[in-house]
């Protein structure tokens, strides 16, 4: 069942199973789900009995970003190539994003179907069990997503630490996604000057813990500014919270990085301990 924004998962992984799915796309599927992203793998998602094609082609409509993983054998399954033509028809609806892999095959080899591709769809056309029509839409997806500029592991060759690799798309799928973002409206207006002041008290990549009021009358813009400070500064941590809160005195907003179990991504882990002494001592006269 289908959530409410129409999407089930936020990212669909294609691969030859033979090829990669004890390795490398376990890895990348294990980072994936460690970052909170619902990620889609045949394996996990398919129960015993379940009609294959017809789930499969579901996820992909479901899915923001589809990730296909060429490795050698990947044009030699049909079901590959059956996910990739749907993942091209979603992508040129604006559905969704496609970010594909080249693990051990070249780009160029996927995009033109030359070696060991070009002998899958021989092998294809002399088993006659598809048309010709599938099977040049089976090469037109191939040339389509060949052609997109994604991550190529396969020129790495002896240097590619697929685990650190994992890792690093991990975070380019997060930022696509824009997970924990907070909505802000297009139209704004006077807010640019509050929010360089703010970023220029917090300071550029600092390690100190800090904690920066902004306070007014209600309505002026206070929860807003918060926002896109929030946003600015959210992809440097690996979690982020906001709080808010009123006094009996006056409105206030805090927004504060507590990192009580957050680790900034290029400096040292903070307890709740260091955060509460350091705002106490360092940060109760930071208002603005």
């Amino acid at each position: 069942m289908a959530t409410s924004s129409g999407y089930d998962y936020e990212v669909f992984l294609s691969f030859n199973g033979s090829d990669t799915r004890a390795g490398f796309t376990d890895f990348l599927y294990i980072s994936l789900k460690d970052a909170g992203i619902r990620t889609f793998k045949d394996d996990e998602e398919l129960g015993v009995g379940e009609e294959f094609a017809p789930e499969l082609l579901q996820a992909i409509n479901q899915s923001k970003i589809s990730i296909p993983i060429f490795s050698k054998g990947y044009a030699s399954s049909v079901w590959c190539l059956k996910e990739l033509v749907q993942m091209v028809e979603c992508q040129k609806t604006g559905r969704q994003k496609i970010i594909p892999i080249f693990y051990d095959v070249a780009p160029s080899e996927v995009r033109h179907q030359t070696e060991g591709y070009a002998q899958a769809f021989l092998a294809h056309e002399n088993k006659k069990r598809h048309d010709e029509k599938t099977i040049q839409g089976w090469k037109d997806a191939l040339s389509a997503v060949g052609a997109i500029n994604g991550w190529d592991l396969h020129s790495k060759k002896e240097n590619r630490r697929e685990g650190e690799f994992a890792k690093e798309l991990t975070h380019k799928v997060f930022s696509e996604l824009k997970k924990g973002y907070l909505a802000v409206s297009d139209y704004l207006v006077r807010v640019d000057n509050h929010v360089d002041a703010i970023m220029e008290k917090i300071g550029a990549e600092t390690s100190e813990t800090r904690i920066i009021g902004i306070h007014g009358m209600g309505g002026i813009g206070k929860t807003t500014i918060a926002k896109i400070i929030y946003n600015k500064l959210k992809k440097n941590f690996e979690g982020f919270t906001q709080k808010t809160q009123k006094k009996k005195k006056k409105i206030s907003m805090v927004v504060a990085s507590f990192l009580t179990s957050v680790k900034p991504q290029n400096s040292r882990a903070f307890t709740a301990c260091s955060i509460s002494s350091s705002l106490t001592s360092s940060t109760r006269n930071a208002w603005i």
